[in-house]
């Protein structure tokens, strides 16, 4: 099956909507046609199974990459992505799986799915914030975060953000949950016997701020991908 090209815009805050607002904003269209997204357009392609990438299809002479929005690159062209950059230095197809608002469980859920069946010659994972929480509720993916990604109405909302705010009164809460699950991605790959390499952006930001030059001026721009790539690259020849 062929990859489709579902939209200009994306699924997450780079939609169509507040794209429009922004350009009726003097002080965020400047800055739009500073960064020339006033003009560069961006075409989202999801393949057959949801995912911003190219089709998985045999043979897997490729790299696996999961994480959040940094990794799916709400906000950047698909060829400017740190995914695809690492693939193509490494010479190999780049499949990302990368979820926007995704924290680490759902990375682990789609390492532990995808991983033994594409069988990629080398996973990297750039993952989100240990403060984002991810859990099935209803047959629905919740994710508690400062915004709550998956409830359903104001009531179920609120009383999520609750169970949020109460989680972090001590740190624990979410630390242990976070590094059990790299370790479980980690383990994976080893019993694999497939590379691994992982950054935590939470970590990686605090040298490299995030530089909101993406189009909707609140995530990594192309410039910062590229080094987000570097280090990448850099932790993989390493290892």
């Amino acid at each position: 099956m062929k990859t489709r090209v579902d939209s200009s815009f994306g699924r997450g805050q780079d939609n169509e909507k507040t794209f429009n607002l922004r350009m009726k904003n003097p002080k965020d269209l400047k800055k739009l046609a500073q960064l020339g997204w006033d003009k560069n357009k961006i075409e989202y392609q999801y393949n057959s199974v949801g995912f911003r990438s190219i089709e998985f299809e045999e043979p897997h002479d490729a790299i696996a990459c999961f994480g959040c929005s940094h990794t799916e690159g709400e906000g950047v062209r698909a060829e400017y992505r740190w995914s695809n950059i690492v693939a193509k230095t490494i010479g190999l197809k780049c499949y990302n799986l990368g979820i926007g608002a995704t924290g680490i469980n759902s990375h682990y859920d789609q390492v532990n799915e995808w991983v033994p069946k594409l069988k990629p010659k080398a996973v990297f994972v750039f993952a989100s914030y240990p403060f984002r929480y991810d859990f099935y509720y209803n047959n629905n993916r919740i994710t508690l975060n400062k915004t709550i990604h998956g409830a359903k109405g104001r009531r179920e909302h609120e009383h999520f953000k609750q169970i949020w705010k109460t989680l972090l009164n001590d740190d624990r809460n979410f630390n242990s949950n976070y590094e059990k699950s790299i370790a479980a991605i980690k383990y994976i790959c080893l019993q694999l016997n497939v590379p691994c390499v992982i950054i935590k952006c939470n970590d990686y930001f605090k040298n490299d701020l995030i530089d909101h030059r993406a189009r909707d001026l609140e995530h990594p721009g192309e410039s910062q991908h590229g080094r987000i790539a570097e280090a990448m690259l850099k932790e993989f020849y390493n290892a």
